[in-house]
């Protein structure tokens, strides 16, 4: 076979294999790379949404687990007009609630911090009253797909550990003392109890 005719077979095979790679990689789903920060993978609803909430959450808190249900809800109904932006503030008083956010972080870090979250407050009753809830989480880090060696060099970062306390220190200085305490466009609302209202106020002050 002259040479000029090997380089073409040889051009048609790099490329064709090429393609295949490409179109397998689409097939089966192969997501594009999230350019956003862990920080921002801890935030959901419209960037502009007139109503902003950061919430200060303990993730073995019982009234943070239901207070989560209900911005689940609300948030669906309103998806244009409420934004949450989710800070850690694990208390000494819960066994787990510093791991619990030491293994949400990880997964932030690999773009699964919603489904972590959501899957890890609807089963809170049953890892709380563990003594270890180290299996608990891996079940969960497993079931929501999160690369194992990733999470496990993730778990031993003490970058991680850092920026969790770093949110608790905020929320100390921002005058948090309970969980869950939200900030609804800056203004602070502490418990379930008194953020309904709250978002009741600003949501009818929408339609006006």
């Amino acid at each position: 076979m002259p040479q000029q005719s090997k380089l073409r077979v040889t051009f048609f095979i790099v490329t064709a294999s090429a393609i295949v790679v490409l179109a397998a990689k689409i097939f089966l789903g192969a997501a594009p790379h999230d350019a956003r920060s862990p920080a921002e993978m801890r935030t959901k609803g419209n960037k502009n949404a007139p109503i902003q909430i950061a919430e200060f959450i303990d993730l073995e808190c019982p009234a943070c687990a239901r207070g989560a249900e209900y911005l689940a809800r609300m948030m669906a109904a309103h998806p244009e007009a409420i934004r949450l932006d989710l800070k850690y503030f694990p208390l000494p008083s819960h066994h787990h609630g510093f791991l619990a956010a030491r293994y949400a972080e990880c997964a932030a870090r690999q773009g699964k911090f919603w489904l972590f979250h959501d899957a890890l407050l609807s089963r809170q009753a049953n890892w709380s009253r563990l003594m270890d809830a180290t299996p608990a989480f891996a079940l969960i880090a497993q079931e929501v797909a999160l690369d194992t060696g990733k999470l496990n060099a993730c778990l031993n970062d003490k970058s991680v550990d850092a920026l969790i306390q770093q949110s608790h220190l905020e929320g100390e200085q921002r005058g948090v003392k309970s969980t869950p305490t939200y900030y609804v466009n800056g203004k602070m609302v502490v418990g379930l109890q008194s953020l309904e209202p709250e978002l009741d106020r600003l949501l009818a002050e929408i339609k006006k």
